[in-house]
This record gives structure tokens, sequence and C-alpha cells, in this order.
């Protein structure tokens, strides 16, 4: 074999080792770009499937994030004009809630909190502008609570068999805003509202922009469970 010839075979020996190498490269690029931060594999959102990859975390670390909605809560009367007070829930989580407990308040037309004597049953109980409830009931998954009735307000007029109480500011009540300050689920879990302290700072016995109290519903809370 001359001198040319060996140098022939040479270069083309360098570039098939050039090839090689940057082949390797290659696969190796792209097996790192489908594995997660963590070194894990990647996930394939459904949702979001013709956008490639993202990552999510499947370690047991993970918490998990659900909703409760209170969708509305609204003055409504019986058949014989006494009123009463009507919220709904929808349950977004993957367990069935038990009992609640939350509270209330209220607010004539123009924004002002009432203070109502929200037990009227009860002489001794003294007016106050929040009205601290627990409830039990069962809201299974996905689910909208549907019920008859709610909370009923006095009405000294039409509730005439019933001792006086107060000035009749229940007559008054245009908005009512609900919050609640702590979920049972059936297997015993416990969610307790993060966000009830400075909820209740923020309106209880607070005057309010009509427009807050108009748009206050639908009301989120972010259910984090360990």
């Amino acid at each position: 074999m001359n001198t040319k010839e060996a140098n022939l075979v040479t270069r083309i020996f360098s570039c098939f080792i050039v090839f090689v190498s940057v082949t390797l490269f290659a696969i190796t690029a792209i097996a790192s770009s489908e594995s997660s931060p963590n070194g894990g594999p990647a996930v394939k959102d459904k949702q979001t499937s013709d956008k490639g990859y993202i990552w999510k975390n499947t370690g047991a670390e993970r918490k998990t994030a659900m909703s409760i909605v209170h969708e509305s809560a609204d003055i409504l009367y019986y058949e014989d004009g006494s009123p009463y007070i009507h919220d709904i829930l929808t349950n977004n989580t993957d367990k069935t809630v038990t009992e609640t407990q939350y509270c209330m308040l209220a607010y004539d037309e123009n924004g002002l909190p009432l203070k109502l004597h929200w037990n009227f049953l009860d002489s001794s109980a003294q007016s106050s502008f929040e009205n601290v409830v627990q409830s039990k009931e069962n809201i299974i998954p996905g689910q909208t609570q549907d019920y008859r009735g709610g909370w009923s307000l006095y009405d000294g007029e039409i509730m005439e068999d019933f001792s006086k109480a107060g000035s009749g500011g229940a007559n008054q009540v245009t908005y009512v805003l609900f919050c609640l300050e702590q979920v049972v689920f059936e297997d015993g879990s416990v969610w307790n509202n993060p966000d009830y302290e400075n909820w209740f700072d923020t309106y209880a016995g607070k005057e309010m922009e009509t427009d807050q109290l108009q748009n206050y519903y639908p009301y989120v809370y972010q259910i984090v469970l360990d």
C-alpha cells in the first residue's frame, strides 16, 4: 500500500470515529432531555400533549391540591314569607365531606355590617356581626350540595309568636358572606382554613363596597391535605 492510500484510509477512519462520537452524544442529549429534573422519567401531560413534556413530582412527598367552592349565599323565603339564608357548596375533592364549620356575616344594601340576633330562639343570646355554625352533611366528591331550607332570620312582622329579637336588622339583610373555617372528611382527615383569620379581620364588622359583596361568589377554597 503506498503512502497516498494509507493517508486516505486514515482520513476515512478518522471521519468514522467523529461520526460515531457525534451520534452517541446526540442520543445521550435526547435521553437527558426526556428525563425529569430530579432524574426520574418524564410524564406526559394529556392536556398539553401537543406541547411536549412537563415535569410532575410523583414522589411520596407530593401533596394533593383540591378545592371546595362556595357557589352562592342568598336570602330566600319560606311559604309564610319568613326569610332564611341558603348557601350552596361544591365538593371538588376526591373525599366525601361529612362536617363543616363556617362563619357567616350580613350586610345591608349599602354594604354596612349588621349585628343580628342569629339565634333568636335563645332569648339570652346577644347580637353579633358573626355567626359561627357547625353543620353535618354528606357531600360526595364532585357533588354540588342541594338541600332545602337554611339559616332562619328573625322577622318580627311574621314571627309574632316569638319574643322580639333586635330592632329589625334581619329585614335589612341584602348580602351574606360565608367562609369555611374547618372541613372534616369521611376518612377522618381535617382541613383547617389557613386564611380564615385574615378573612375574619378583613370583613367582620367592616363596611364594604357593594361591588365587593356582589362579586364575592363563587368563593374558592384551595384544599391541601397531606
